[in-house]
């Protein structure tokens, strides 16, 4: 793993930080070297797969060594030249967006004790954490009403400078800590248990798509996906000589960093470094959302929605603040890379952007501040025509329009929305609080209930109201879309709520820490003592709760390819002579039949559970009859019927795992006029049709 590693490493370096980092500067007026390597990784995100798909698309090949070499070279030269030509964005500011809330009153310190105490009650299951929610929840609202009744009248803080409350070196070792840690909770798992595989099923489809990248340049005859990680993928393929799946074990670990960086320069931006270290290991080690996503190979995920609109919000929050065309052209930038990356993120980005444009440019117009509101929509619309853009061949946009003005079909982009939407189930409010993590969802609700009082007393000016209010609409555009069904992707909306809640939890946690601070004159001495003791007990959940993050991330995992399907896998790759395989829908209950067609490098049959084919959500673009196709051959070996099939689809094998449920694999053995058994082990036996 250590030489894969040390191969994989600098060429994702290469391609996913370096390129961006003269756009950082061009673009980015900070001054923390964290918050310009966030930007310079998402900058990267953004423009070298978006150059590499263009020159595919202009030459009709794949992505080449050639494309992706040109491709970095080109946008860190160009990000280069207009650094040199128009200079950095400026000095860094003096201080952070916004104030952090005052400190808490003692009725306020005391509700959150309870709070916190029932959490450490519960804290060795956390599924029951959802019977004290109601009660809970009430306790946090109170603690926020007494809050502000505490601090009526007295004046607002001042705002964190870069140098303060936490110095440079104190900052800079936490977060370095805290990353450690994410990386630690991200590798020791793979390391113990799947190397040379990692954990998780869609690791395969991605792959596959990759390697179509590669080849053809497209990805669509597979699945309707945005190709932004898959060209990403095959440009550190092609620099790197590594296979996609060689290069996941290695590198999808450390993808967990990405939100922990990105909810770092958020709360710095609006409230200084102390609140992004807070921020930052609420998301890396109590959050586990993201790590679900990472677990279950779902990296797209974790780039769009967990990293990149992440850092879309942040300089959005920019906007907001310096209105002017460096701040709109990066939110433009990093808001449609969202669009390129996933359909999930694109729908969280679009939802916000929405509510954001109805409610805040008539506000910003009719309060007298123009120029932030040209800002802003100038912005949006260079963000729309870029999502267009990439939209466009991914979802068929013209005939996606075209087909909801007069009522007739709308191809791939209509079929896969009218199937997700109603399809999934929310899950309980005990997944929800602890997929989430209780200490991030109360000390996020008093955030918001911090933040909306801020913004309903007027304590703050328009740039602050606009930053809280966006975060707050995101936490509750979440939540509602976890709720329901309508949503299309309930689970995924409850992963992701973490994200706005982590970052609103930090001026919460700070808020409870004023109250004992010594200085703080206006704080009695019983305030300053119930406040030790809740902060003293949030340090202890959030301990306990990491240490169960850790000790989680460090087990098996059953959804790891096992041993024999591997060598099924390798032997079919060995042996790929074009043309395509049936397989069995799964190999055993986690592994996709994918797999094989990853590591043997086909790109179909693909196969589907009957289950899934009454009701597909991931239908892929040539529709059903491929998918029966392989359902019929896999359930019956002979017959007129199954010889035209395997004719038609040129099918050179057929692996089938014997653990499936419903598929005679002993009935391919005893027609050996029809096939032959080329490979066989305890797990999987490969036939090749005569």
């Amino acid at each position: 793993m250590l030489a894969e590693l040390l191969r994989a490493l600098p060429v994702a370096i290469l391609v996913g930080v370096v390129p961006g980092y003269f756009w950082a500067r061009h673009l980015s007026p900070s001054g923390d070297r964290i918050e310009v390597l966030t930007y310079s990784m998402a900058l990267s995100m953004a423009l070298v797969p978006a150059a590499a798909l263009v020159q595919a698309r202009l030459f009709g090949t794949g992505v080449t060594l050639t494309i992706a070499a040109v491709s970095v070279a080109a946008v860190f030269a160009a990000g280069l030249a207009v650094y040199v030509w128009l200079g950095p964005a400026g000095d860094a500011e003096e201080s952070a967006l916004a104030r952090p809330p005052a400190p808490l009153g003692v009725l306020g310190l005391v509700s959150l004790l309870v709070v916190f105490g029932l959490i450490l009650a519960t804290s060795l299951n956390p599924e029951t954490g959802g019977r004290y929610a109601t009660p809970a929840a009430l306790l946090v609202v109170l603690a926020g009403i007494m809050g502000q009744v505490s601090s009526r009248g007295s004046t607002l803080p001042p705002r964190e400078t870069p140098d303060g409350p936490l110095r440079p070196l104190a900052s800079g070792a936490l977060i370095s800590t805290t990353l450690v840690l994410v990386l630690v909770r991200g590798y020791v798992g793979p390391v113990r248990h799947d190397w040379p595989f990692i954990r998780g099923g869609d690791q395969y489809s991605h792959a596959v798509m990759s390697n179509l990248m590669m080849t053809d340049g497209r990805i669509d005859s597979y699945l309707v996906y945005p190709p932004g990680f898959h060209t990403m993928t095959a440009a550190v393929s092609r620099l790197s000589g590594l296979d996609p799946l060689e290069i996941f074990p290695v590198l999808a670990p450390a993808l967990l960093t990405l939100p922990v960086l990105g909810c770092y320069t958020l709360a710095t931006r609006l409230w200084g470094r102390g609140h992004g270290v807070a921020a930052a290991f609420f998301c890396g080690l109590l959050l586990v959302g993201p790590y679900e996503s990472f677990a279950e190979a779902r990296y797209p995920n974790v780039l769009s929605a967990d990293f990149l609109m992440i850092t879309a919000v942040a300089a959005l929050v920019g906007v907001y603040g310096s209105p002017g065309l460096r701040p709109g052209l990066l939110f433009a930038l990093l808001g449609s890379s969202v669009v390129f990356y996933h359909q999930v993120g694109s729908f969280y980005l679009a939802a916000l952007l929405a509510l954001a444009a109805v409610l805040f440019l008539p506000y910003l117009l009719l309060a007298g501040h123009r120029k932030r509101a040209t800002a802003l929509f100038l912005s949006l619309a260079l963000l729309g025509l870029l999502s267009v853009a990439y939209a466009w061949d991914t979802y068929d946009l013209p005939r996606l329009v075209a087909g909801l003005l007069a009522g007739s079909g709308t191809g791939a982009g209509g079929m896969a929305v009218a199937i997700a939407i109603g399809s999934q189930e929310p899950l309980s409010l005990g997944h929800l609080l602890a997929t989430t993590s209780q200490p991030v969802v109360w000390l996020g609700l008093l955030g918001i209930l911090l933040a909306a009082s801020e913004v309903l007393r007027g304590r703050v000016g328009a740039p602050q109201a606009l930053a809280y209010l966006t975060l707050i609409l995101w936490a509750l555009l979440l939540f509602v879309g976890s709720r329901t069904s309508l949503s299309g992707f309930p689970q995924r909306f409850e992963r992701d709520l973490g994200i706005p809640l982590a970052v609103l939890a930090a001026p919460a946690l700070f808020a409870i820490l004023r109250s004992t601070r010594p200085r703080e004159s206006a704080v009695s001495a019983v305030t300053k003592l119930v406040g030790t003791l809740a902060a003293a007990l949030i340090v202890v959940v959030a301990g306990v709760q990491t240490a169960q993050s850790l000790g989680d991330a460090g087990k098996g995992s059953a959804n790891v390819v096992s041993r024999e399907v591997a060598l099924a896998g390798g032997w079919l790759g060995e042996h790929n002579t074009g043309g395509n395989i049936v397989v069995t829908p799964y190999l055993h209950d986690h592994i996709p039949g994918s797999a094989m067609l990853a590591m043997g490098g086909y790109t179909g049959l693909r196969s589907y559970t009957q289950e899934r084919l009454r009701t597909p959500r991931a239908l892929p673009p040539s529709g059903r009859e491929p998918l029966l196709a392989a359902n019929w051959v896999t359930h019956h070996p002979v017959g007129e019927r199954t010889q035209s099939l395997l004719h038609r689809y040129d099918v050179r094998y057929v692996a089938l795992y014997k653990g499936y449920p419903g598929v005679p694999w002993q009935a391919f053995d005893r027609a050996s006029d029809a096939y032959e058994k080329v490979f066989e082990n305890g797990a999987v036996a490969v036939f090749a049709p005569r």
